[in-house]
């Protein structure tokens, strides 16, 4: 693993900031986001909402599946989660798991009767989804085979059907209607990888919504350390319990992509596409004949996992990641470097970073610190900590790009504050350069925090001897 910045390591196997004077010259950064648009003004009246009156919701989650192989761990977790969610805003839930396709058609004919001329009726469905022929099918527990040897018969026949659920609510005659598939699973999470749900068009008055991008994988939770919730799952209901009533359904979809992404390090991206017409909120609608009405701010993506998720998961999802990128840079062959290129092209920040590494490394390609600083800028530029302390300690050593403590100051600190344990100790090693004395305490205090990386994750190397070189005691040694 990659130990962090110490003035006691070896040359080459750390990375480390020079005492010698300060560089001049300025490192290109960019935004990140465009500042938002002023709304334009105008003289049309804006129609006013009405209050949703009859609000519906099916909530079903699949795991217990019949063969071992297709077998879940969080859906039933997340479908109680979701309706929980739901019936804070006093929407009447049906929650159902563990169902059978034909329990599943049933369940769905009986949810569109029951919701016969509704406001606004919402299916949400976790478990196992594939799509062939650009249909995507939904299937029940009793699933004879692994998703990933499913055939065109078996899904047309075995399956329930997004297209079959969409008509279902459309002859309901319900105004508003929104389908959420937190589906599409990866053999080591959720289904199988080659089983990704395609792009759905949308018909009138209608919103669905799916867990990931089109043709991509889901994950199925955050790990041993974290909820027993799909990223999906967990960041929908911790949006929706905090969503302003006004706050169009759009926006609050817009925002879960937002926080999905980032949490899952744009492994995850999710994606929505939406017919409605008018204003709905999921309290309110505005006239259904005019056209759509924007209301509230767009999602925003912040730096790293929203702060709901626990400062010490976030800090072990960092290290996680960190342990990802070293060892990707390190068990390197033409095919892993071939898909770390065609993920870091689809917007990988592990992968860019990862790519990164390795042309700084130049163990496996040609030494390229400017190439290294491309791939880590790129990541960086998304908010992605790792790769912002790599770029920072490039800064600080001059490779790659223009020698500026500022500029690495200003990058660690970012990172620190995003979670990232290896920027909180470089940003102390490098304050010591900059001419401030140490602080035992505070040194004590990150280096206590650095040696508590997940159980599995190898300790950070190097921590005691930084503490010594710079005259302080390691904590817990006399």
């Amino acid at each position: 693993m990659k130990t962090p910045f110490s003035p006691a390591a070896a040359p080459l196997t750390r990375r480390r900031l020079l005492a010698a004077l300060l560089g001049a010259g300025l490192l290109p950064m960019h935004a990140g986001a465009l500042a938002a648009p002023t709304p334009a003004t105008d003289a049309t009246p804006v129609p006013a909402p009405v209050l949703s009156r009859r609000r519906y919701a099916l909530v079903i989650g699949n795991a217990r599946y019949a063969v071992p192989a297709n077998a879940l761990i969080n859906p039933v977790n997340d479908a109680r989660l979701i309706a929980q969610t739901l019936r804070k805003r006093d929407i009447d839930v049906t929650l159902l798991t563990d169902l059978t396709t034909t329990q599943m058609e049933a369940a769905v004919d009986a949810f569109a009767a029951r919701a016969q001329d509704a406001d606004l009726a919402l299916v949400y469905f976790a478990g196992h989804a594939v799509a062939v022929d650009d249909v995507n099918y939904l299937f029940g527990v009793e699933l004879p085979m692994a998703v990933g040897d499913v055939r065109i018969r078996t899904a047309q026949q075995g399956s329930l059907s997004l297209k079959r659920v969409s008509q279902a609510l459309r002859r309901a005659n319900i105004r508003a209607r929104l389908m959420v598939l937190d589906a599409c699973r990866t053999n080591l999470t959720r289904g199988a990888s080659a089983a990704g749900l395609v792009h759905t068009v949308p018909a009138g008055g209608e919103l669905i919504a799916f867990s990931t991008q089109p043709g991509a994988t889901a994950e199925d939770g955050f790990g041993s350390e974290g909820p027993r919730h799909s990223p999906y799952a967990y960041y929908f209901a911790q949006g929706l319990d905090a969503l302003a009533a006004a706050a169009p359904v759009e926006n609050f979809f817009k925002q879960l992509t937002g926080d999905v992404q980032v949490a899952t390090a744009y492994r995850q991206i999710p994606h929505y596409a939406s017919s409605l017409v008018g204003t709905v909120t999921f309290t309110t609608l505005a006239d259904g004949q005019t056209p759509a009405v924007p209301g509230g701010k767009g999602g925003q993506v912040g730096r790293g996992p929203s702060p709901t998720l626990g400062r010490d998961l976030i800090k072990a999802r960092m290290s996680a990641w960190e342990y990802e990128i070293e060892r990707g840079a390190q068990y390197l062959d033409e095919p892993r470097f071939a898909s770390l290129q065609a993920r870091a092209l689809a917007g990988d920040v592990v992968a860019m970073t990862t790519l990164g590494l390795i042309a700084e490394n130049g163990e496996h390609v040609q030494q390229d610190y400017k190439l290294a600083a491309h791939w880590y800028q790129r990541a960086a530029n998304q908010g992605f900590a790792p790769a912002q302390t790599y770029l920072g300690e490039l800064a600080g050593m001059g490779r790659g790009v223009p020698k500026n403590y500022n500029v690495a100051e200003r990058l660690f600190r970012d990172a620190a504050d995003a979670g990232h344990r290896r920027a909180a100790l470089d940003l102390l090693d490098l304050r010591v350069r900059m001419g401030e004395p140490p602080d035992p305490r505070e040194w004590a205090a990150v280096l206590n925090d650095a040696a508590r990386n997940p159980p599995g994750m190898p300790p950070l190397q190097g921590v005691p001897d930084m503490l010594r070189a710079l005259g302080v005691r390691p904590p817990g040694q006399p």
